[in-house]
């Protein structure tokens, strides 16, 4: 099986990324591998077309924190946080699932970043129709 460079280099570069953020952050290994694994840093260094890999890992560790800085320091919108709520509720009481596993598959997978980003165009829509969108959304991430 023939591999790109992206998923060549990609082992190299997560592990150096991951070693840097376990430095700076005084995470575990394990720790700092979930941080950058739970960010949009972490899939956009698989995408060919940025040819990430030619930066370093103390760059792109400046990317990441510039990104999850940014994500934290986005206000929260009580009616984005509602539907977040709802949805989650919704996705639980229908497969009969805990709210903190399912509260932690949408962190994971950034179901609970499309659901806010997307939230104008789904909130009017009906339970169904929105746990349609979340079942759709879980198959092409996983």
């Amino acid at each position: 099986m023939k591999q790109t460079t992206e998923e060549a280099i990609l082992p190299f570069k997560v592990l150096e990324l991951a070693e840097i953020i376990s430095e700076k952050k005084r995470l575990s290994l394990e720790d700092a591998l979930f941080y950058l694994y739970n960010s949009d840093l972490y899939h956009d260094l698989i995408n060919p077309n940025l040819k990430l890999w030619y930066y370093s890992g103390s760059q792109l560790y400046d990317y990441l924190e510039e990104e999850k800085f940014d994500i934290r320091k986005r206000p929260v919108n009580k009616a984005e946080a509602q539907f977040l709520v709802f949805c989650i509720e919704q996705y639980r009481l229908r497969d009969n699932l805990p709210s903190a596993g399912v509260l932690a598959m949408f962190q994971n997978l950034k179901l609970d970043r499309f659901l806010t980003r997307n939230f104008e165009v789904l909130h009017s829509q009906s339970t169904e129709y929105i746990l349609h969108e979340i079942d759709l959304f879980i198959r092409k991430r996983r």
